[in-house]
């Protein structure tokens, strides 16, 4: 009887921690999601619409479906994703369409709220978007090998992609007819942007900039506590050097350990020179290590000793 028992009790402790995470989310379900854009059976000359929402309190991400011609009796559901936006554009073939959208949390959900748009024809195709996929807004990486890549633009014949660094120089001009582009940075900022051509008319470029830094941060320079040391206070002041390289942000974690292999943490912490901690009498192991945004770990420094007795 003692299992079973041991059992029942578990599955009761898993439910009330359940129910406990369902409380401590707020309950968004009697909201109502505010379509803003486009209005309701909206006409398009061109096939990139946007589709915008006022936000929902407390919501974690939303629900966007469009279906051809409609939900009740759909031919196609062209559109399903989860986004964090409050926003999605998408290309639409000509044709009628209905969009709906609902607010999520982990634990509940509004209902949809729907309205319907008509796609007459292509003829504005420069009032496409070029969506762009990826790499993402102001991605800071030490990848330098990108596939750039974008929605394709219904109409399209061919894609423009052009690439400048930060002094705003042209480093490529590229005329496409796939909607993506392997391409390899040198390090620095660049702002790369595409645009779409049916032979005739062209879209505005649609842009976004990339840091690129492949550079490890240079290594720490250790001064105090001196190597070796002795010292008689407990709350100890590190002091270190390093010389920045221009790039992606660098940051410094220090390590502080009681024995000499480097085994037994003591302290960790992401600091700047001088850094304060306390420690008890002893004798102590430290050493500082450089990073970066993009992803890069430098040389840990040389390890310093010294003892506070």
């Amino acid at each position: 009887m003692i299992k079973p028992f041991r059992f029942i009790l578990f599955i009761l402790l898993v439910t009330c921690f359940s129910c406990e995470e369902i409380l401590l989310e707020s309950d968004i379900s009697d909201q109502t999601v505010t379509l803003v854009a486009p209005s309701n059976n909206a006409t398009f000359t061109s096939t990139g619409i946007t589709f915008s929402w006022e936000p929902v309190e407390d919501a974690d991400e939303y629900r966007v479906q469009i279906a051809r011609p409609n939900f009740e009796n759909p031919l196609e559901i062209v559109v399903d994703e989860l986004t964090a936006e409050t926003f999605s554009t998408q290309q639409l073939n000509i044709g009628t369409y209905q969009w709906r959208v609902k607010a999520v949390n982990s634990a509940y959900e509004t209902a949809y709220t729907t309205r319907t748009i008509n796609v007459i024809s292509n003829d504005d195709f420069q009032n496409n978007t070029v969506v762009l996929l990826s790499p993402s807004n102001n991605l800071i990486t030490n990848i330098s090998a990108q596939n750039l890549s974008w929605q394709p633009v219904i109409g399209a014949v061919s894609y423009q992609l052009q690439v400048n660094n930060a002094s705003n120089v042209l480093v490529l001009d590229q005329t496409l007819t796939s909607s993506n582009y392997n391409y390899t940075f040198a390090d620095g900022n660049f702002q790369w942007r595409v645009r779409a051509s049916n032979g005739t008319l062209q879209t505005l470029y649609s842009s976004r900039s990339i840091l690129v830094d492949t550079t490890a941060p240079n290594t720490p320079t250790l001064s105090l506590p001196a190597n070796n040391s002795t010292v008689v206070e407990n709350d100890i002041t590190f002091t270190w050097s390093r010389t920045a390289i221009s790039g992606s942000n660098e940051s410094d974690t220090i390590k502080i350990y009681s024995d000499s292999g480097l085994t037994n943490l003591i302290e960790e912490s992401e600091a700047t020179s001088p850094f304060t901690t306390t420690l008890d009498d002893g004798t102590y192991y430290w050493v500082v290590l450089a990073s970066d945004e993009a992803g890069n770990i430098g040389t840990q420094s040389t390890t310093f000793s010294f003892t506070i007795d």
